[in-house]
């Protein structure tokens, strides 16, 4: 069992260190998209407001796991082929960025 562990230990670190990697890129993304739809959602006219929020409750709609496969499978019949890196930040950032905008939304109100 310890010799499992010791062998592993080094695709875990791998792992972790991806994970901290997509987390701190989605966190930023998601907060400017966020916020920004947030102020939208405020202040924009009846044409800015209502395509973000079909947006924002599709986005926060969808099951997250759904999402990810969306943007990974789908993107390419658009002819947008994408590594599994970018697909996950794109996703992630987008769900993200649904709430985010709707806490900036409730905030500015």
């Amino acid at each position: 069992m310890i010799d499992f562990a010791v062998r592993t230990l080094p695709f875990l670190w791998d792992g972790l260190l991806v994970t901290l990697h997509v987390s701190a890129v989605v966190l930023v993304v998601s907060l400017v998209l966020g916020v920004a739809a947030g102020v939208g959602f405020a202040y924009g006219p009846r044409w800015v407001r209502a395509p973000l929020r079909l947006c924002s409750d599709v986005l926060r709609g969808t099951p997250l796991l759904v999402l990810i496969f969306c943007v990974y499978y789908l993107l390419p019949f658009a002819g947008l082929n994408l590594q599994p890196f970018p697909a996950a930040v794109i996703a992630l950032s987008a769900f993200k960025a649904a709430h985010v905008a709707e806490i900036a939304r409730g905030a500015i109100s």
